[in-house]
């Protein structure tokens, strides 16, 4: 196994501070951003170690419009009275100083290990059952161990906030992953960076096609934090904002409430770690909050992981059905994630459940602030929404009304309510000690990686699209992450669920479309 530590090729002259977004600093707890590019072949025209020194010579110049994700990932100063990027655990990247850590690269061989063996073609995935069970594929050892800056947020000093790994593997196939700390970048910021560096690399390789399908990346977490409503600097919030803020479907799990039942122990000192000095929690008032529901998540029962794919003609029958219903306005991912969510739910046994289970929902921010940011904007501008519903009546409705709901509640959220967000998240005593999202029994937790090219990446100029690509997920029930498949024809669907609702979803009749 080879690591190195890489900087721009061309490196900053001047040492830059640079406060991130108010949302950015949310999601430090977060599992980091990455994912998985898995190749067929090496070209055969050229030795492997030309081709590693031109994927590694490419990292290394796209890294020159990403120079802050050399540097240094850290805490910034806290300072009374302060901006709100001076309070309590705001992240900063400070770069261009002798000692930035720079990022990772690494070289990893498997000789036991044949790409075509991992994982189905994505031709053979979406075709007869449209099921994979995936749970042979094992991405830590595709990914690099290396810990990342703030990963129990506290430590940082020399650590990469983003970390590459080349893998190759006995039949000629590679695997090219990325590893990123979720304060840097969402996977919106993840394929801006990808696309850019397979450009890049493509460059190398000679290639006819040397555009990104990404624009050039913005890095100014300030112009996010310029839409909040209302003075973020003042020493107190707005009550009439906070109002509006706290009436919108968010959870507002609080990790501090370590009293809960169930609360896992291991957690525990991170939690530590997102406190403020005990003197300084004596002498203010926490926002409201309540107790996660812990007791709704079974340790002991390990998740299970499966591709579903859904062809774009079933999608488009679960469409037409429901706008034959009266519901004109809803999108072809309302409805598929209305059949989903409809779906895990029977399969978990809430047919007769009379209280609520929980659809979370990862909502991007770029689109809903105004004027909108652009799509190649850097950073983590997301925030966790949710629909609710009675399991029993959940199980019960038809697609086209669980569609509308999810569309209702998705269009809550326009630019003067995203305002209002981002002015109760900046006015946090600890930005981390409130949770959006949730797993386990009642809870499914849903990302959507649609329509940001993640097939597209090609690093050659072959023309070929990647055998298989694996977003970087936890393995905890309630999981599910949405994507184009592969060949084009349709929506991947990964989700992790505990391993008996899984088998009873795999054999639910109404499954498939």
């Amino acid at each position: 196994m080879e690591k190195a530590r890489i900087h721009p090729s061309v490196r900053p002259t001047t040492t830059t501070s640079t406060p991130l977004s108010i949302f950015d600093a949310t999601v430090a707890r977060y599992t980091p951003t990455g994912a998985i590019w898995l190749f067929d072949q090496v070209p055969s025209d050229i030795s492997e170690t030309d081709f590693l020194d031109r994927l590694r010579s490419s990292y290394a110049n796209t890294l020159n419009d990403f120079p802050q994700w050399a540097g240094q990932l850290q805490w910034g100063p806290v300072r009374k009275d302060g901006t709100h990027t001076e309070r309590f655990n705001r992240p900063i990247i400070v770069y261009g100083a002798e000692t930035d850590p720079g990022v990772e690269w690494g070289v990893a061989r498997h000789p036991s290990l044949k790409v075509k063996e991992l994982t189905p073609s994505a031709s053979e995935r979406s075709s007869g059952s449209g099921a994979w069970i995936a749970d042979g594929f094992d991405q830590t050892p595709l990914v690099s161990n290396t810990l990342l800056p703030l990963y129990n947020l506290r430590d940082y000093e020399g650590l990469p906030a983003v970390q590459v790994q080349v893998n190759l593997f006995s039949d000629g196939g590679y695997a090219i992953s990325i590893k990123i700390a979720h304060v840097l970048a969402d996977a919106q910021t993840l394929m801006v960076f990808m696309h850019n560096w397979a450009a890049n690399s493509r460059k190398l390789f000679h290639a006819h096609n040397t555009s990104s399908l990404m624009g050039h990346p913005v890095f100014d977490p300030a112009q996010l934090d310029a839409h909040a409503a209302g003075d973020i600097d003042a020493p107190t919030p707005d009550p009439e904002i906070i109002t509006k803020a706290r009436q919108l479907p968010i959870h507002r799990f609080d990790w501090w409430k370590s009293d809960a039942p169930g609360y896992p122990a291991p957690l525990i000192p991170t939690t530590e770690n997102s406190k403020p000095p005990a003197s300084e929690l004596a002498q203010v008032n926490l926002s409201p909050s309540d107790s996660p529901p812990w007791h709704t998540v079974d340790f002991s029962k390990p998740a299970k992981y499966t591709l579903l794919h859904y062809t774009n003609t079933e999608i488009n029958k679960l469409k037409q059905s429901a706008q034959k219903e009266g519901h004109a306005t809803i999108s072809k991912l309302d409805v598929l994630l209305a059949h989903l969510w409809s779906t895990i739910n029977r399969a978990r046994g809430h047919t007769h459940t009379p209280s609520n289970v929980v659809l979370n929902y990862t909502m991007g921010a770029r689109a809903r602030v105004y004027p909108p940011l652009p799509p190649s904007f850097l950073g983590s501008p997301l925030f966790i929404t949710n629909i609710q519903m009675p399991g029993t009546t959940l199980c019960s409705t038809s697609v086209g009304d669980i569609a509308a709901k999810i569309r209702h509640t998705v269009q809550l959220f326009t630019p003067d309510v995203v305002g209002a967000v981002l002015h109760d998240a900046a006015h946090e005593v600890s930005p981390q000690r409130l949770w959006q999202g949730f797993f386990g029994n009642d809870h499914t937790l849903l990302t959507s990686w649609l329509r940001i090219g993640v097939y597209d990446v090609d690093f050659v100029g072959s023309g070929d699209r990647p055998r298989y690509v694996h977003a970087y997920m936890p393995k905890v029930d309630g999981c599910l992450q949405v994507m184009e498949s592969g060949d084009g024809s349709g929506i991947d669907v990964a989700l992790y669920l505990e391993g008996e609702a899984m088998k009873r979803l795999l054999v639910d009749p109404k499954l498939r479309i």
